[in-house]
């Protein structure tokens, strides 16, 4: 494992924190224990020094109160004057047993010892403290301490001296009244060095080679000794005596023995914390525990949530932080499950409509062929798109074309059932996806699916019809695979647009052709910025003048790859994918330009131009060409347009809407194609037109002997004249059709006949060098 637990390390810091906690305190214990015992034992010294002197003090008044009383005896006095020597000494000895008294001194007035208690020692000798001796004579009694071949503490009275002996017992009784070791010694002028102590004998001898000489003189210190390998605390101090002589007392206290109790509470505090420290060891490994499980539980949950799995809870049965946090972390998990649902969500379903979208569509077309291959049933998919809806779009707005997406969606998936799936793949383009038995239940689908959609749309005040081209593929008839499917499904969608139809089924061989139609539906896009577009001229002739006094514009585009391309060709797949209104405005460009330079040469002609239907759902057309011909210097009235009969009765209403704005601005306007629509004479009466075209297949077969094509020419020809209107033919190939519409009446012919359509140059010279033309 790569490092230590969280668990582990909480517990190192709590563990660590009480060690050092306790290390401090059992530190600062020791040193102030060491403190307080280096000055319990000083103070111990002095004490002891204090209860020596008061020791001798109460020894000495006893021995004062004792002299008195031998003083007052009076058989003693009798004793000394007569001079009783036995008796003296006999009251001596047995007063100085009494009051343990280890000498005791008869004393003349002349200073000399009359008796003793010391075997007669002193007997006849002057007494050995004359100094004392005479503080006696001034204050009447004195005491002091005296060497006398060894420690001693007399006191005499008068002429009575009484004293004791500081022995063993002394300091016997001082060490065990303070616990102290007590060594005396004295150095008399001559003497050796006498010692006594209450220390081990090792120590005395340590004592009179080391500290003898050093402590000699002292007034009061304190030091510390080693003696015999024991460490004592010791307190030097002289005794002051009245003969001269050196007496020292040492107070000692072992610093082991003062230590032990300071040890051995410092053995139990280091047990208690031990004790202590263990019991913390096993709380802080529950409390580690309880911290760590909490976290490693919402750890847990996280790696879940990390894995994609929402479904279980982050729960903790904690009124703490921690349970907060588990809460934070489940409101988390919630807001993150929605979010992904979501874009799950977004990410296979159409964000305007609600459909699924093409990689949905893609999946679940992929997983019925694999169903309808292990059942041996078939598949089928219809793919379509809105005719016209790059102009719909384009000319209503936006949100209009979103608003006629999500309508078309929601008619497409009423005409479905649950078990179907609807779909938009992208743009205006939507597939519908279906189980199916043969081609026949096939169509019988794509027939209910297109029923909804032949309603107009009312969106936004606006009434529009729209038209839906649909291809339709089967598995395994089609193609093995969705990708496959889905192609061969557009290929007939295509066809069907084609053709104008409501369906196509798909037919093999046909990927070829639709192959080179996608190439140029993609590459019309960049014609005009690439200027392969080109206009051509057909002059029109007047029967009245016979002379060329008008003009038809035709677009024909210079392919890179396939040369010359008849409009026939491409401006369907133009209508298709809504780029007619880009080469409308480039036709109407040019033409003003080329009607402009020709008036500037002297050549004044009327041009004709042809508008598609969808150009009329444009509502700023009538102000463009406005434009147009005032930048460019020419009049309205040489300006006609061109409109067939399907393309105003796709949207009646508004097209006459659009015609009357033109006509209103001086423009004059063209039925083109007349007699293959379906409009009626009493709709044909209310639009603001001026010209009426007879389509060529009418015009083709005049004068040949066709007299079913004569009689709806000449009935063609009447109804316009009758209407007000001027009559043109198109499509005329021979003088015989020429003549016959002389004789009819007609107003205006153009075809082969006169001139195939030319460039703009070539046109020019053709009007120069033509009967026809100018001259």
């Amino acid at each position: 494992m790569g490092g230590r637990s969280f668990r582990t390390k909480l517990l190192v810091l709590i563990v660590g924190a009480l060690v050092l906690l306790q290390m401090a305190t059992l530190t600062v214990v020791h040193l102030a224990g060491r403190a307080d015992l280096h000055r319990a034992i000083s103070e111990e010294l002095r004490v002891g020094s204090r209860v020596l002197d008061r020791l001798l003090d109460a020894r000495g008044r006893r021995l004062s109160d004792s002299v008195r009383v031998l003083a007052a005896d009076f058989a003693f006095r009798e004793a000394i004057a007569s001079g009783d020597m036995p008796t003296i000494t006999s009251v001596l000895l047995n007063h100085g047993s009494r009051i343990d008294a280890d000498a005791v001194f008869l004393i003349s007035l002349d200073g000399r010892v009359d008796a003793d208690t010391l075997d007669g020692r002193y007997a006849g000798r002057p007494f050995p403290n004359a100094a004392l001796l005479e503080r006696a004579r001034e204050a009447g009694e004195a005491a002091a301490i005296v060497s006398l071949d060894g420690l001693l503490a007399p006191q005499p009275i008068a002429w009575v001296c009484i004293g004791f002996e500081i022995d063993d017992s002394v300091l016997g009784d001082l060490n065990r009244l303070t616990g102290l070791e007590v060594s005396l010694w004295s150095v008399a002028s001559g003497r050796k060095a006498s010692l006594i102590s209450t220390l081990p004998p090792d120590a005395q001898e340590a004592i009179r080679s080391h500290a003898l000489p050093v402590a000699s003189g002292v007034q009061l210190e304190e030091a510390r000794l080693d003696l015999d390998d024991v460490a004592y605390e010791s307190l030097v101090r002289p005794l002051e005596t009245s003969d001269g002589s050196t007496i020292n007392m040492l107070l000692q206290r072992s610093i082991e023995d003062a230590e032990r109790p300071l040890r051995q509470l410092e053995l139990r505090m280091f047990a208690l914390s031990a004790l202590a420290l263990l019991v913390a060891i096993v709380a802080a490994t529950f409390f580690a525990r309880g911290v760590s499980r909490p976290l490693m539980s919402l750890a847990k949950a996280t790696q879940r949530i990390a894995r994609g799995d929402y479904s279980t809870p982050v729960a903790l049965s904690q009124d703490d932080e921690i349970g907060r946090l588990a809460e934070s972390f489940d409101t988390m998990r919630t807001g993150i499950e929605q979010r992904e649902e979501q874009i799950r969500h977004q990410a296979t379903h159409d964000a305007l409509t609600g459909l699924p979208n093409r990689t949905l569509f893609l999946d679940r077309l992929t997983q019925a062929i694999a169903v309808a291959k292990r059942m041996g049933r078939q598949v089928g998919i219809l793919m379509m798109d809105v005719d016209r809806f790059k102009e719909i779009n384009d000319t209503l707005g936006h949100r209009f074309g979103d608003d006629l997406l999500i309508e078309f969606g929601r008619r497409l998936r009423q005409a479905t059932r649950e078990c179907d799936t609807v779909a938009r793949l992208g743009g205006d383009e939507f597939a519908v996806m279906f189980d199916v038995d043969d081609a026949a239940r096939a169509t019988d689908v794509a027939r209910r699916v297109s029923g909804p959609l032949e309603t107009p749309f009312a969106l936004a005040g606006v009434s529009i019809d729209v038209k839906a081209s649909m291809g339709i593929a089967l598995y395994p008839t089609h193609a093995d695979d969705a990708g496959a499917l889905m192609t061969h499904a557009d290929v007939a969608m295509y066809d069907s647009k084609r053709n104008h139809s409501a369906f196509a089924v798909y037919e093999p061989g046909r990927d070829e052709h639709s192959l080179r139609r996608l190439a140029i539906l993609s590459e019309l896009r960049h014609a005009v910025a690439a200027d392969q577009l080109e206009l051509h001229y057909q002059p029109k002739i007047d029967f009245k003048n016979e002379r060329a006094d008008h003009a038809e514009a035709l677009v024909r585009w210079r392919h890179p790859v396939h040369g010359m391309m008849p409009p026939d060709e491409f401006i369907p797949l133009a209508e298709q994918s809504g780029n007619i209104g880009m080469i409308t405005k480039w036709v109407l460009r040019r033409a003003v330009r080329d009607c402009g330079a020709w008036q500037s040469a002297g050549l004044t002609l009327t041009v004709a131009v042809n508008l598609s239907a969808l150009d009329l759902l444009d509502p700023e057309l009538p102000t463009f060409i406005s434009g147009l011909l005032h930048d460019g210097g020419l009049p309205p009235s040489c300006f006609v347009l061109e409109i067939t009969e399907s393309a105003i009765m796709r949207d009646a209403a508004h097209a006459r809407k659009i015609l009357s704005d033109l006509k209103n601005r001086g423009i004059t306007l063209s039925i083109d194609d007349y007699g293959t629509g379906y409009s009626s004479l009493a709709h044909l009466r209310r639009l603001p037109v001026d010209e009426l075209k007879i389509d060529k297949s009418f015009v083709a077969n005049l004068g040949g002997g066709s007299a079913e094509d004569s009689v709806i020419v000449r009935s063609t020809i009447e109804l316009g004249h009758n209407m007000g209107l001027r009559v043109i033919a198109e499509g005329v190939e021979n003088e015989a059709a020429w003549k016959e519409l002389q004789a009819l009446g007609c107003d205006m012919a153009q075809g082969y006949y006169v001139s195939r359509p030319l460039p703009s140059d070539q046109f020019v010279a053709w009007m120069r060098e033509s009967r026809w033309g100018v001259g």
